[in-house]
């Protein structure tokens, strides 16, 4: 292992990759970090662990601001770390990236940066899978992939948006592959960064299930049945507040998420990786030195077609999923009211 110099390591995502998870042990892990000289900025958010407020300093490139918090850490710390998704955006900024590097030779830190991808299909399907679940729309699948492909497609190009940080000398980027093939993302994470750990270290574990907060094929019948609703009486989507807790107040109960959703067939995720193929063989190459993106994940178990089938259902299940519509629809109008036109 090369020599350890000090460090400043942003854990920056991206979307949909276990970031809550990872964030809840660091803070659950943050005295025995501590023990091997390695500090966690104090987050905002203690239950998370997560730190927006630094990564909203770089957007802005409040630098001043970035120095008066590493500031606070200890002289016999070696490294910082920090963790939060929203570090993605202002790291693809070459000008938050420049001023950062300034700020951290001037305090004796060298930037490393930590992100996570995923298979473009399986995060694609993430992300439908979210956004649905908090009311954002009610598109069906082949319509979200398409808006994707249109107005997103630099969500996706991998190589693209972290090109600059490939090529900067002055900064270390790892990029770690997600995915259940992968192992555990915390793990992943923490044995990237070459800080010296023993090679067996008695890790906090996390939450049981903080990781996995799909609703399920039925809660994403569920959301788009009350979407579909809301729409269509005039609802303002975007006034509805704390949309994540409607359907998961069913969903985790139940243990939906046991039944996972994915809404691609086999063809559909060959034609999204082929539409890809070429920038992510070129960004394998380059970020694991892998003669293709297959290579990397060639080990990806595929994934079934499964949505919820209301021709399968008996009339009693049916029956039981709308009345829970109905309820999930008032629960939200009750405490949404000025999102709703009057009666």
């Amino acid at each position: 292992m090369r020599s350890v110099e000090k460090q400043f390591i942003i854990h920056a995502g991206t979307h949909k990759t276990a970031s809550t998870y990872i964030q809840e042990r660091l803070w659950k892990n943050r005295k025995i970090l501590q023990r091997y000289d390695i500090c966690l900025l104090k987050p905002k958010r203690k239950k998370t662990g997560q730190f927006t407020e630094l990564a909203n300093f770089l957007k802005e490139q409040n630098f001043s601001a970035i120095e008066s918090e590493l500031g606070r850490v200890s002289d016999r710390n070696q490294h910082v770390v920090v963790s939060a998704e929203q570090f993605t955006q202002p790291l693809l900024n070459n000008a938050c990236i420049d001023g950062l590097l300034k700020r951290l030779e001037k305090l004796g830190y060298r930037l490393r940066i930590v992100i996570f991808l995923r298979d473009q299909p399986d995060y694609i399907n993430s992300l439908y899978v979210q956004e649905v679940r908090r009311f954002y729309h009610s598109l069906d699948l082949p319509s979200f992939i398409k808006r994707c492909r249109v107005h997103r497609s630099h969500w996706f190009d991998y190589e693209k948006m972290f090109s600059h940080l490939l090529t900067n000398a002055s900064l270390d980027a790892i990029f770690l592959p997600y995915g259940s093939a992968f192992g555990d993302p915390f793990l992943n994470l923490m044995n990237s960064l070459d800080l010296n750990l023993p090679e067996e270290v008695d890790w906090i574990p996390g939450t049981p299930g903080k990781s996995n907060d799909q609703p399920g094929i039925k809660g994403v019948w569920l959301a788009l049945k009350v979407c579909r609703r809301m729409q269509g009486i005039g609802a303002n989507l975007k006034l509805l507040e704390n949309q994540s807790k409607y359907i998961r107040k069913y969903s985790i109960p139940r243990g939906w998420s046991d039944n996972r959703f994915f809404g691609m067939r086999p063809k559909k995720v060959q034609k999204i990786r082929e539409f890809y193929k070429n920038g992510n063989d070129r960004f394998a190459g380059r970020a694991w030195g892998a003669n293709s993106w297959s290579d990397v994940f060639q080990n990806l178990r595929p994934q079934a077609f499964s949505v919820l089938d209301e021709s399968l259902m008996t009339e009693g299940e049916l029956k039981e999923m709308e009345s829970l519509a109905e309820q999930i629809f008032w629960d939200i109008k009750v405490a949404n009211p000025l999102a709703f036109p009057p009666l």
